[in-house]
């Protein structure tokens, strides 16, 4: 009854992603249910403690402070003054004060460029954020399906480990009883040998590959290959599929947020070609109080060529970026392309070997029986047996790689695991 329950849960999860696919928004898979990781909350919790998020939200505060600080502007109140005697030649002698208050201003529309420029460098820490949260997700997703593929490559081997022993245990009796030879008994205890060395180095890479989980993941549940399902074919056309992921690219948004970002600087820097004035109140007293004086003055630097070389680097840098836009659509088109293949291809790989898989595991019994039956002898029974096993391995390991590129594609759609 509960498996029942737990085919319609996953019947249910299924048909509620391929609406979610099909039809607006993308939402939030069941991911758990589908592909055998952990739950979407736990990924949430674990993905923001990462230090690189953690630098990510610290990069938005400062974007937020380099905000305010570029709509403020450069310009600050400055105060002079200053006290004079004045000698007049065989006169009387005089005290003088000046005071003066200045600012540089800036003009020719620069300060709402500063803004623009701000609010466009706080876009460009977001983008940063969100790409290394997907980058974050797919590494997460990569060693999170590695240490499935060492724990079923442990768990094959002990099954193999588990029959080879019945096989020698057979050629045990056969020897005691005068119907076998020595030589099947010292060939059972190599292939045992053998396979007891793969088990401690298959051991050694399960045990390194789940340190590394919760070293890098700490709190992460330890994965479970009873929980990982079957592969399920393509729900969507490649094309449609390709679109999804294309259409909301983190690196993508990233490289033109980035590219927009250099357009403002190189803007700004072409701005600066004109220097900003300066101007300034200026209140006197002279001759002891009997001459006051109060004017405005401005003053402007002459531009030089460092300015112009400035704007000209400015401009080159944006067009560097434009191009790094180019690049980085070409990059993601690719990795599109190549996520959506493996997808296809790796389901069809999958149901292939489960058939060769069967095929084995029934020949390697046949053989089995044959030798019971003393119609094979013991190392025709190991090889076959040997077959099977890396049939059958074979068969896991591509079913695990199959339920792994349909994650990525749901990840890399953002149909899971987003960050917004």
């Amino acid at each position: 009854m509960k498996f029942h329950l737990a085919r319609l849960a996953l019947a249910l999860a299924a048909l509620v992603s391929a609406d979610a696919w099909a039809s607006g928004p993308a939402l939030p898979l069941a991911s758990e249910q589908l592909f055998g990781l952990p739950p979407e909350q736990t990924v949430r919790r674990l993905l923001s403690q990462l230090p690189q998020l953690r630098i990510g939200a610290l990069n938005n505060e400062l974007a937020g402070a380099e905000q305010t600080k570029l709509a403020a502007g450069p310009g600050e109140w400055t105060v002079r003054g200053g006290i004079s005697q004045r000698s007049v030649l065989e006169g009387d002698r005089y005290r003088e004060q000046e005071l003066m208050l200045e600012r540089s201003i800036r003009w020719f529309g620069k300060a709402g460029q500063d803004r623009a420029l701000g609010e466009k460098g706080l876009a460009l820490a977001l983008a940063q954020r969100a790409d290394a949260w997907h980058e974050a997700g797919r590494s997460l997703m990569q060693e999170w399906f590695d240490a499935l593929k060492v724990q079923a490559t442990l768990d094959q081997l002990k099954e193999q480990h588990t029959l080879i022993k019945q096989l020698r245990s057979i050629a045990e009796l056969r020897v005691k009883a005068g119907d076998g030879a020595r030589l099947e008994l010292m060939q059972a205890d190599t292939e045992l040998r053998r396979a007891a060395a793969l088990i401690e180095q298959a051991e050694q890479q399960v045990y390194q590959a789940l340190t590394s989980l919760s070293t890098t993941y700490p709190g992460i549940p330890t994965p479970q290959l009873a929980q990982v399902p079957d592969p399920r074919p393509m729900q969507l056309r490649r094309p449609d599929q390709l679109t999804r992921i294309l259409d909301d690219n983190h690196e993508l948004e990233l490289a033109q947020v980035e590219a927009q970002w250099y357009g403002l600087k190189a803007k700004r820097a072409a701005s600066e070609r004109m220097p900003d004035p300066t101007i300034a109140l200026r209140a006197g007293r002279e001759r002891a109080g009997q001459e006051r004086t109060i004017g405005i003055s401005v003053s402007i630097a002459l531009p030089g060529g460092a300015r112009n070389a400035e704007s000209s680097a400015a401009y080159i840098r944006a067009q560097m970026a434009n191009e790094r836009v180019a690049q980085v659509k070409t990059k993601v088109a690719l990795a599109a392309q190549r996520a959506v293949t493996e997808q296809e291809y790796n389901y069809q790989v999958w149901t292939s070997l489960r058939a060769v898989e069967q095929q084995s595991a029934n020949q390697a019994h046949l053989m089995e029986l044959g030798y019971r039956a003393n119609e094979y002898t013991l190392a025709e029974a190991l090889l076959s047996r040997r077959l099977a096993l890396e049939a059958s391995l074979a068969s896991q390991l591509a079913r695990i790689a199959a339920v792994a590129a349909s994650a990525r594609v749901q990840l890399d759609a953002h149909a899971m695991w987003a960050i917004d």
